[in-house]
């Protein structure tokens, strides 16, 4: 008769391979999870512009049926040469000095007068073209994309 050999345990290659396998499953985890913070961060800024965005426009077109200035939240950039906008071409945005047609500085305080409350960016938006960029965080940190909405 043959004898049966019996196997117990797991060899030392099998062993290797298992936790070369386990690591390299582990680094493409923690990979996502870091892309994944800067991706959640990206997105929640693109959300914000367009929350100001939205409540800009509605400001404004309040402001058109009534033609109360009141409606024109937040301190007039009266100065083409702002230094708060110098990231852009100053030339091409501004206008010959009608209201409606200025850029305004929205910091977060003026911000709950448009019925945001939770803001921790400050923004300049023209109300007449609906340009609104992000001045606190000009770019989004994965694809350096700049935070502009018209």
């Amino acid at each position: 008769m043959q004898m049966i050999r019996k196997e117990n345990g797991i060899t030392m290659i099998v062993l290797v391979v298992t936790i070369i396998v386990l690591s390299i499953i582990a680094s493409i985890a923690i990979q996502y999870s870091i892309n994944g913070g800067e991706y959640s961060r990206e997105k929640q800024l693109l959300s914000d512009l367009e929350t100001v965005y939205h409540a800009v426009y509605e400001h404004y077109e309040q402001y058109r049926t009534t033609g109360d200035e009141n409606f024109l939240i937040g301190t007039k950039a009266s100065n083409p040469n702002d230094s708060r906008i110098t990231w852009k071409d100053n030339n091409k945005y501004w206008s010959s000095g009608e209201v409606d047609k200025q850029y305004y500085l929205l910091t977060p305080e003026t911000l709950k007068q448009l019925g945001i409350d939770n803001a921790t960016d400050s923004y300049i938006v023209n109300y007449y073209t609906g340009e609104c960029y992000n001045t606190t965080t000009r770019t989004t940190p994965q694809n350096n994309k700049v935070l502009y909405k018209k």
